[in-house]
Formats: C-alpha cells, sequence, structure tokens
C-alpha cells in the first residue's frame, strides 16, 4: 500500500533513517542505565576510613596508646648472657624493632620507613658498614639506643629495659651482613658494669588519653572572685579598684601561694602582669594600708587547700 506514495529508494532511506534513531535510542538508553550512575557516585566524597589506634607496645599509628602498666624493679642480669649472640635475643629484638622501629627505618632497614621521607638527614641504613655515628659494635649500638644522636630524629629509647634494648643491638646487627666489630676493652667492660648493675626501675605508665581524662577531672577553675554589686564598703570599693577582670585574677591567684604569705607578696605577684592578669594597673598606686586591706580581702574571698 505504501508503495502508493513512496518509490523503493525512499522506503529505503526512511528505513535506514528508522534504524539510526532506533539505535541512537538504544545507545542514549544504555548511557542513561550504565555510565550516569557510574558518574554520580563518582562525584560523591569518598568515604572517611576508619583508623583505630594499635593497642599493643608502642607503633608508629599510635606510640602514645599502650596498656596501662606498673612500674617495677628488675633484677639484675648477668651481663654475658646479654653480650652474647643468641637465637632468642635476636628473636625478641627483632619484635621490639617492629613495633618501635619501623616507621623510620624500614621493614628490613634500609631507612626507607614510612616517616623517613620527612626527615633530616634520613634515618641510618642499617645494612651497610658506612656512616655509623658511634659505630656498629654492639656497646655502640647499646649507647645509640640509651642516648639517641644529637642532631637527628634518632631520639633516645631509654625507656626500654636494658634486656630489650640490647635485644634490639643484636636485631640491628643481624640486619645487615657485614662485620661489625666488638667494641674496645674499655667499651666492653663499661657495658657489662651498666648492664650488672642492680635496681634497674621501669615508672609506671598510662596512655595519654586517659591522662589527659585524668587533668580534666583534677582541674576545675576557681570561682571568680566574688565583689557584692550592691556592696558599697570599703573593702568591695578597694577590690573593685585592684580588679578588672574577676575570673582571671581568681585564676592568677590560684595558681600561685606565695601571695598569701604577706602584702608585698602579693603585689610582687600581680603588679608585673596587669591587666593581662585580671588586675588593674590602677593597684600600683595603693598604700601600704590599702595593700594590707586588699591581702586580707583576697585571703577571705579566695578558697585555697594545702597539698
Amino acid at each position: 500500500m505504501i508503495e502508493k506514495y513512496v518509490n523503493t529508494e525512499e522506503l529505503r532511506r526512511l528505513f535506514s533513517s528508522l534504524l539510526v534513531v532506533m539505535g541512537a535510542l538504544l545507545i542514549a538508553g544504555l548511557f542513561g542505565i550504565i555510565v550516569v550512575p557510574g558518574l554520580r557516585n563518582a562525584n560523591k566524597p569518598p568515604a572517611a576510613m576508619p583508623v583505630h589506634p594499635v593497642v599493643g607496645e608502642p607503633g608508629w599509628l599510635d606510640p602514645t596508646e599502650f596498656p596501662p602498666e606498673k612500674g617495677r624493679v628488675i633484677p639484675a642480669v648477668d651481663p654475658q648472657a646479654l653480650i652474647a649472640y643468641s637465637p632468642d635475643l635476636v628473636a625478641r629484638g627483632k619484635t621490639i624493632y617492629t613495633a618501635n622501629c619501623i616507621a623510620c627505618h624500614g621493614d628490613l632497614g634500609h631507612g626507607d620507613g614510612m616517616a623517613a621521607a620527612t626527615m633530616n638527614p634520613r634515618p641510618r641504613d642499617m645494612t651497610r658498614p658506612a656512616g655509623w655515628r658511634n659505630g656498629p659494635d654492639l656497646p655502640a649500638i647499646f649507647k645509640t639506643l640509651s642516648t639517641g644522636i644529637k642532631g637527628t630524629s634518632m631520639s633516645a629509647f631509654d625507656n626500654l629495659s636494658k634486656k630489650d634494648r640490647m635485644a634490639v643491638a643484636h636485631y640491628v646487627q643481624a640486619l645487615g651482613a657485614f662485620p661489625h666489630g666488638t667494641g674496645s676493652a674499655e667499651t666492653v667492660k663499661a657495658l657489662s658494669a651498666e648492664l650488672a648493675a642492680p635496681g634497674e626501675t621501669t615508672p609506671n605508665r598510662i596512655p595519654v588519653s586517659r591522662a589527659m581524662s585524668y587533668l580534666e577531672k583534677e582541674f576545675s577553675a576557681p570561682p571568680p572572685l566574688a565583689i557584692v554589686p550592691d556592696d558599697r564598703g570599703p573593702e568591695a570599693d578597694l577590690m573593685r579598684r585592684a580588679i578588672q577582670d574577676p575570673s582571671r585574677a581568681a585564676l592568677v591567684l590560684a595558681a600561685g601561694t606565695l601571695w598569701r604569705e604577706r602584702p608585698d607578696r602579693l603585689a610582687a605577684s600581680i603588679l608585673p602582669g596587669a591587666p593581662a592578669n585580671g588586675f588593674s594597673p590602677g593597684a600600683a598606686t595603693l598604700s601600704a594600708a590599702e595593700w594590707q586591706a586588699l591581702h586580707a580581702a583576697l585571703i577571705k574571698t579566695t578558697k585555697y587547700t594545702k597539698k
């Protein structure tokens, strides 16, 4: 029937156009189904990755968080048991190294840890024989662990017990396949004497977060110095002349105790810092009698508990 209105060539062109339109619609549909959702998700802000601090020995993620530990006295040890090489000491040293040293010195001791790029000078490559500040022998490494190295990021690890420092020293030597030497007779003798010294004590320790919570609970700001607005007596008038900020002045007085002894010490405590400390610079014009009266009024107004 349609042949009456269009010829075969026109019908072919019409059919081709219809195919093109349908193909375009199909492509647009696929784009809306597959591509658009991906673009929408790509514009979303990245979800924060929760990072939980490592609870255990101090480590890279949060070295301030560790289990509470009561201080104790460590018995004296046989120096030769720590100076002589043993697989147990090396294994113990590896555990301590992993918890404390990898961030700077890297897994294999090449000085390529996560934090190494931020340090100048870079951490020691402990697999190479050259460049050791104190030397690669056992007494020298123990000294480095005990005192650190000034001018570098190598801090002292004297919080570790002598046994643990010796274990790390043995493991550090195991990282480098070169002769480390034994140290001079004098340094070996000094190391033996230090290891044999009795009464090594480890301090009590708690995580910094817990220490901060204790401080928050213990500290409470003192109440502002009380000056009754309607009181027109000589004592209240003297307080108004001497005090600009009752809250700040109360904090300053609470931070010291010497001012409580005599009026002249009160003057010496507050005049140099006025008015930043809450007291008026005009307090410098008070007479000796007025300082006496102000001292008595502040003693009566402030609360103080001797510790």
